[in-house]
């Protein structure tokens, strides 16, 4: 059975990270574009020797038989397996020059696409059931003095999957989906990325745009906050936003993000939460955070009642799911009530921290 539960949960780290506060940084005010031209500039490949940089739908690939990026960067890259190793040829001379044993490894590709020009590509390895890989760099420029960072979040090679691609902009560790816009410095622009990582080109957004201002209800540390366009074309990242930021108009919805306070780590995702719809030229503001609620599964056998903390679902406010929580401190009391009557009819606990 799963039932509603509304409280404030008397949890330390709950109640710290949800109940009030508010408001999120951004780097720059509101202004205007002033281009009238497209500008076009080149991207530099970069590989993060670190990774840092959360993902908004980070995935790991089958290596299979090797890295096929012959449609999008126009080379592969064959592996083979020497007992668990796994053996590259990672400049695509039919050498097999690089060997990668344990669980776990980083490589970087070196190839040429079609037209002859040469490119590098991270790889972050994994064996997991099967050798899997995920892109371990970035293609980067700056726009308007503010770093901008594309990742191959798919991993098929190419850097203009807008919707399933990543993007970071400015000094976040959080990355949006790649946005067929880009906010920076309080200006919209429109986006081109070629497909193999080359060049980037923008303009002024000449659509109908309005405001987004997110308003966190929470005394924690706001780490990331992903919002998505409905039909996936547009995605930015507000953990840094002071205030509003100019958006195209459409429908949004809370896609993901974390909260923070100390070494306390809290992530969200849509849940229940409505969609956000930003309308031309008017500014749109949308809190969301505390109270919490929590819906759960109980078994009753008898005057007993059994409860698993694995069976809770916190959500706040407006609907958005809180996953990834493990509070220290005080368990909440969950009581249960005869509907009619109202009598308790039991009480629990969960044993220790949950």
């Amino acid at each position: 059975m799963r039932v509603g539960y509304h409280s404030s949960l008397c949890l330390t780290i709950l109640t710290a990270l949800l109940i009030s506060g508010g408001g999120v940084a951004q780097d720059a005010a509101p202004g205007e574009a002033t281009l009238t031209e497209p500008v076009s500039q080149e991207l530099e490949y970069r590989t993060l020797r670190k990774w840092k940089l959360k993902l908004p739908a980070e995935s790991f690939s089958p290596v299979g038989v090797g890295f096929a990026f012959e449609g999008t960067l126009g080379q592969s890259f064959p592996v083979r397996l020497e007992g668990t190793a796994l053996v590259i040829d990672s400049d695509a001379d039919g050498t097999f020059d690089v060997k990668v044993e344990g669980t776990e490894g980083r490589v970087t590709l070196k190839g040429k696409t079609s037209d002859g020009r040469a490119f590098s590509y991270a790889v972050r390895l994994k064996e997991q059931a099967g050798w899997q890989f995920a892109a371990g760099g970035v293609v980067t420029t700056t726009i308007d003095g503010v770093r901008v960072q594309i990742i191959d979040q798919n991993n098929n090679g190419s850097y203009a999957d807008y919707g399933k691609d990543a993007m970071v902009v400015g000094r976040s560790k959080t990355a949006s989906f790649l946005s067929k816009a880009l906010s920076v410095g309080g200006k919209l622009y429109d986006i081109d990325v070629a497909a193999d990582g080359s060049k980037i080109s923008y303009k002024p957004f000449d659509g109908a745009k309005g405001t987004l201002n997110i308003d966190v209800n929470t005394k924690a540390k706001v780490l990331g906050a992903v919002v998505r366009s409905l039909n996936g074309q547009y995605s930015f990242e507000l953990a840094r936003a002071k205030g509003a930021i100019p958006v195209p108009s459409g429908l949004y919805a809370v896609h993901s993000g974390e909260l923070g306070l100390g070494a306390n780590r809290m992530a969200f995702v849509r849940g229940d939460s409505k969609p956000i719809k930003v309308v031309a030229d008017e500014p749109r503001e949308v809190s969301w955070g505390g109270p919490v609620k929590a819906e759960f599964d109980y078994q009753r056998r008898g005057a007993q009642v059994g409860l698993s903390p694995d069976a809770v679902w916190y959500y706040g406010d407006k609907g958005e799911q809180y996953v990834k929580f493990s509070p220290l401190g005080k368990s909440p009391k969950f009581t249960f009530t005869d509907k009619k009557t109202g009598r308790e009819i039991a009480t629990a606990y969960f044993p220790g921290t949950c």
